[in-house]
């Protein structure tokens, strides 16, 4: 089987999974903004008709009241998430995007947050590109350097908790692990799943026992 090279704080060698690669199980179903309007009622159960109709319903009133363009996205519920949710919605599509545009040699989203205040999100997407990029490119070039040390420099502790997350989530997942979180802070839950998910993808795809 050949190496598998994996570059972020450290330099790490991996192999395609002796095992056959786990299929992804979602977390626990989200939780419901706070904010409903009274006279919507209570949510009925999910998948049924009487859910349907009262989704209708919340979407055309998110839509034309709150002007909430997640009424639209099923990835956010259609506006029903949480704030923190809805971040961690973003976090996990940002990892899974950053590390495949890394994979396919995409530019370096530096673009993103030069000329404006960094966020963790911004960070995030960083560290998810060399992730992808490290897959296919066993020597650091510039762009991967320049990168790792744009987001050394900015680290701070949660920071550093998201970047482990996505780090050792896809290696996991690349390695045909289960899934398993070091911490329980739902930022690091997502990161680590998000990663494991599109890692654990890669290895079922490159898997010769199909």
């Amino acid at each position: 089987m050949r190496p598998l090279p994996f570059k972020g704080e450290h330099y790490f060698t991996f192999y395609l999974p002796r095992r056959p690669p786990l299929a992804y199980k979602p977390t626990k179903p989200p939780r419901m903004r706070e904010d409903l309007p009274d006279w919507l009622g209570k949510p009925p159960l999910r998948g049924t008709d009487q859910w349907n109709v009262w989704l209708a319903k919340w979407r055309r009133y998110a839509k034309t009241e709150l002007r909430d363009t997640a009424a639209d996205d099923p990835d956010y519920d259609y506006g029903l998430l949480t704030t923190e949710e809805r971040w961690q919605v973003a976090l996990r599509l940002q990892v899974q995007a950053q590390i495949e545009a890394g994979r396919q040699n995409g530019p370096v989203p530096l673009s993103l947050v030069l000329g404006r205040k960094v966020s963790d999100l911004d960070h995030a997407s960083v560290v998810a590109w060399q992730v992808g990029r490290s897959v296919v490119s066993p020597i650091p070039d510039e762009a991967f350097t320049r990168a790792l040390e744009w987001s050394n420099q900015r680290e701070n502790p949660r920071r550093r908790r998201i970047s482990h997350g996505i780090r050792y989530g896809f290696i996991a997942g690349l390695g045909g692990e289960a899934t398993a979180p070091a911490w329980s802070s739902p930022d690091y839950v997502t990161a680590y799943e998000a990663a494991w998910e599109l890692g654990n993808a890669i290895a079922i795809e490159g898997d010769p026992r199909g």
